[in-house]
């Protein structure tokens, strides 16, 4: 406790003068009595209770004596002091990633921090407050914000993402909003070393809330599966993270039924890797662990067995700059002397302008150019009609010199002038009506697009779209842009729709999904990257600014507020006693 003006206790005079006045006041006046009738009884009453008969007496006086000290008190505005948050500002930096979910102390360690966070939301007073959540793309929940109610609501709305933590990335971000002001930061997370934080700013404090305990974990950390001639062969790695033995039970099934069941006995700190074989078909597979650990997310994992197609094979003779269009996507390409095209076994895509083998190749190809018949010059513009093929690639400003004759039966998706320059074959080969060489659509942006596009139309044979990571955004050739697309999960569950051609977003649960339209369906999976599937103790540390002030770190309260009410109710009181002894007596 505190005053912040003691230059007003002289005003302490004014209460001293009174009590110097009642001390020295006449006590009595003589009175004639003419009858001491009741004398005994009323000396009684008063012998009985001296102190409330001393009261009643005095009441006023007691009143405007208290009333009085109780103006001075707050002519020197006395404050008490509650701990504060340091700083001008204060930020906080959540991690939302999937390893928040582990369970400690009969709750999870996201829960913990919402407790913490809201705990320290009570001692902002009034400095405004920045939520920055971790992801692949930092996201601000609340900006500069003072409104406490608003605070709370917006954190007890937090939910885990599941996403990788990318905490560099958010601490980048959170530099951002420092603007020279002295700054607490506080970072809710399970593990973050000391070297990674920014420690260049002298007037920005940082306070880490890890993971404390140690915390047991098995993991199932890889997990596939390949169809072969004697059936489906798995191979699985079983990880121990903790610092003892432990025993699990692991199960593979499939959509109908359970194929292995199996105990496994796991070292301390050790990875066990285990094979299974001729398991029959099945288009996926689960593994779980039957196993008392503190993260579950990581006991599960599936794999679909209709994979996709990964590997490009190029006709040699075709330009290099389809090979590099290829390549600039990370697909493994591989070049192939034109002779040897139409006797690969191997699966992937063919690129060719061999047209010849359309009718050998097994599966849906490329062909760009035609080389069984010689093209023509045409001059115009290229259009397009609505195909998955042009979702990302616009072809309305490349300019093709020459085109070769189309084939008759395939339906016609581009055209140049009056003249088909791009087809699409009934069971679904893409031929390209011209060479490289006589366009100049590698020089346009929508090159490697169309090419990206080719190959997932071309892999996607299968109702297979691929693996995702939660919450990732990836280009997907759906189709036409008025198609609507809706996700579900295995057991039909709806999750939410793509319209009007939006952009494909994986969900943040991991598990397997079907993406569903009309009579269309597409299975895909989500599932944690490495990362979140280790767990690690952490700590809680502080790391202050040199030029944070440590005195900041308490907020005064005003009394006088409370003083003012109380002098209301005296004023009150004396008014009440006042008017029953009588105002003229």
């Amino acid at each position: 406790m505190g005053f912040n003006q003691l230059v007003f206790l002289w005003t302490a005079i004014f209460p001293i003068a009174v009590l110097l006045y009642y001390f020295f006041r006449k006590k009595y006046t003589k009175q004639s009595v003419s009858s001491t009738l009741f004398w005994q009884e009323v000396m009684k009453e008063t012998k009985a209770s001296p102190y409330l008969q001393h009261l009643q007496r005095n009441a006023l006086f007691y009143l405007q004596m208290l009333a009085m000290i109780l103006l001075v008190f707050a002519l020197l505005q006395p404050f008490w002091k509650t701990k504060a948050l340091a700083g001008e500002q204060v930020i906080f930096i959540v991690d939302t990633s999937a390893t928040m979910e582990v369970n400690t102390n009969d709750t999870t360690l996201f829960e913990q921090h919402k407790k913490e966070m809201l705990s320290l939301i009570d001692q902002l007073s009034g400095k405004p407050l920045t939520v920055i959540t971790t992801g692949n793309q930092p996201a601000v929940l609340l900006r500069q914000e003072t409104n406490l109610n608003l605070i709370k609501s917006e954190i007890n709305k937090l939910e885990v993402s599941y996403e990788d933590e990318n905490m560099s990335k958010s601490l980048d971000f959170a530099q951002s909003f420092f603007q020279k002001k002295a700054t607490s930061v506080y970072i809710f997370t399970d593990e973050l070393d000391r070297q990674s934080l920014p420690l260049q700013y002298e007037n920005v404090s940082w306070n880490v809330e890890g993971q404390t305990s140690e915390v047991t974990n098995t993991s199932i950390k890889r997990f596939g599966a390949t169809k072969t001639s004697s059936g489906i062969s798995a191979l699985i790695q079983l990880e121990n993270q903790s610092n003892k033995e432990q025993v699990t039970t692991l199960s593979l099934s499939n959509e109908q039924k359970e194929l292995v069941k199996e105990n496994v006995t796991i070292p301390p700190n050790e990875t066990v890797t285990l094979s299974f074989d001729e398991m029959v078909e099945s288009s996926y597979l689960k593994a779980s662990l039957d196993v008392q650990d503190q993260y579950a997310l990581d006991n599960t994992i599936t794999v679909f067995m209709q994979d996709q197609l990964s590997k490009v094979f190029v006709d040699s003779s075709m330009h290099a700059l389809v090979r590099t269009a290829f390549q600039s996507m990370d697909i493994e390409v591989s070049s192939v002397p034109a002779e040897q095209v139409g006797l690969l076994k191997e699966e992937g895509i063919i690129v060719t302008n061999q047209f010849g083998l359309i009718e050998q190749l097994e599966s849906a190809s490329l062909f760009i150019g035609r080389n069984d018949v010689s093209a023509k010059e045409i001059n115009g513009v290229v259009q397009t009609t609505e195909h998955p093929l042009f979702s990302f690639a616009n072809l309305s400003d490349i300019y093709v010199s020459a085109v070769y004759p189309p084939i008759d039966g395939y339906t016609t998706i581009a055209t140049v002038g009056e003249e088909p320059f791009i087809q699409v074959s009934p069971r679904g080969d893409i031929i390209i009506l011209s060479d490289i060489q006589m366009t100049d659509w590698p020089l346009s942006p929508s090159f490697p697009l169309f090419m990206w596009s080719v190959k997932e139309q071309l892999s996607a044979g299968n109702t297979y779209i691929g693996t995702f990571s939660p919450n990732e955004r990836k280009p997907q050739s759906l189709g036409s842009a008025l198609n609507e697309w809706e996700i579900y999960t295995m057991d039909d569950s709806y999750e939410y729709s793509i319209e009007n051609g939006g952009a494909f977003i994986a969900p943040k649960k991991p598990g397997l999904y079907v993406l569903r339209s009309n009579d269309i369906e597409k299975n895909f999976a989500v599932a944690l990257s490495q990362k979140e599937k280790e767990i690690a103790k952490g700590a809680t540390y502080q790391l202050s600014g040199q030029q944070i002030d440590q005195l900041e770190n308490y907020d005064q309260h005003s009394f006088v507020p409370y003083i003012l009410v109380l002098l209301l109710l005296l004023f009150v009181m004396e008014w009440e006693v006042q008017r029953r002894r009588g105002f003229t007596s």
